[in-house]
C-alpha cells in the first residue's frame, strides 16, 4: 500500500484487508473498484473424527455461524454468502439452493440431542494460518460457536505448517478458499471418495456413495443441460450432509493510481486484465 502511495507501483489487487480499502477510498490520486467474486471460502471437516461424523452436528455447527454479520461487520460488505462451491450464476451451480440460516437455538438443540451439554460440552481444535485476517475470522467464529456452547480451540500456524497438516489429515476442523474455479471437474477431485490425499483433495475424507455416483454420472453425461442437472443435485446433496460449511464468495478488490485505466477484474481473480491496463 505504502509503495503504491509512493507511486513505486501501479496497481494493487486482493490481499487488502476492509480497513485498508477504506484507507485507500480517501487517498487523492487512488482508484479503487470492487467487484463479485467466484473464490469460495468454507469451513472443513475430519469426517474420521466420530465427533464431526454426524451431520446433525456438522449443521448445528453451520446453524451456529452467523455468516451475515461477519460479512458486515468483518469483511465491510466485500462477500456474497454460498450454498455450494460453485456459485449460482455459475452454469453447473444450482441457484434453487437454500442459505443455511444463522440459528443458534436449532444448534443447540441439535447438540443436545447429540449427547453435548454444558457439563460435557462439544471439544474441537480449529486450524487456520497466521495471515492476520484469517486469525480475525477464525476468533469470531470461535466467539460464535462458543454461543451455543461448543469450546473452540484455535491454533494458528505458518503457512507451511499448516497446509501440510490439512493435507495429511492433522485437523478437526479447517478454514480455507478454492480459488480460480472454472470447471464442475472440481467436485470429483474434492469429494469424490478416491481423492483422499494424495490423490486428491478430498481432506475431510468424505465418504457417500450416491455422491460419488453423481460425480460419475455427471462426468459420463453427453451435453452439458445432462452434466449441469446431475452436478445440481450433487450440490443439493453435499448441502445435505455438510462435508463442507459454505461460508463466503469472497469479492475482489483493486486499487490503481491515477492514471491507470482498462484493468478489469475477473470473477475468478486471475490477472486477465493486465491485457487491456494502459496508462493514460
Amino acid at each position: 500500500v505504502l509503495k503504491l502511495l509512493r507511486g513505486e507501483v501501479d496497481l494493487l489487487q486482493n490481499d487488502l484487508s476492509p480497513e485498508l480499502v477504506n484507507y485507500l477510498r480517501d487517498k487523492p490520486g487512488v482508484s479503487v473498484q470492487r467487484a463479485r467474486g467466484s473464490n469460495f471460502t468454507y469451513l472443513g471437516f475430519n469426517l474420521d473424527d466420530p465427533r464431526l461424523s454426524d451431520p446433525a452436528v456438522r449443521r448445528a455447527i453451520a446453524q451456529a455461524i452467523d455468516r451475515e454479520a461477519i460479512v458486515r461487520y468483518v469483511m465491510g460488505g466485500a462477500a456474497r454468502l454460498a450454498s455450494a462451491l460453485l456459485p449460482p450464476d455459475h452454469w453447473a451451480g444450482n441457484p434453487e439452493l437454500p442459505l443455511i440460516a444463522y440459528d443458534p437455538e436449532a444448534a443447540r438443540a441439535a447438540l443436545r440431542e447429540a449427547g453435548f451439554s454444558a457439563a460435557h460440552p462439544l471439544r474441537l481444535s480449529y486450524k487456520t494460518s497466521t495471515d492476520p485476517f484469517r486469525v480475525r475470522l477464525a476468533t469470531v467464529l470461535q466467539s460464535q460457536l462458543r454461543e451455543v456452547g461448543i469450546e473452540v480451540d484455535l491454533r494458528s500456524y505458518d503457512w507451511g505448517t499448516f497446509y501440510g497438516d490439512i493435507k495429511a489429515g492433522n485437523f478437526q476442523m479447517y478454514s480455507l478458499s478454492w480459488v480460480g474455479i472454472k470447471t464442475p471437474d472440481i467436485f470429483r477431485y474434492v469429494f469424490h471418495r478416491d481423492a483422499v490425499p494424495p490423490n486428491g483433495a478430498n481432506r475431510g475424507r468424505f465418504s457417500d456413495a450416491r455422491s460419488d455416483a453423481l460425480i460419475e454420472q455427471a462426468a459420463a453425461a453427453p451435453t452439458l443441460d445432462e452434466q449441469a442437472a446431475l452436478y445440481r443435485e450433487l450440490q443439493a446433496r453435499l448441502l445435505e450432509l455438510l462435508p463442507y460449511v459454505p461460508l463466503w464468495y469472497e469479492d475482489h478488490v483493486y486499487a490503481a493510481r491515477e492514471g491507470i485505466e482498462g484493468y478489469a477484474l475477473s470473477l475468478d481473480g486471475n490477472y486477465d486484465g493486465l491485457i487491456s491496463v494502459r496508462r493514460k
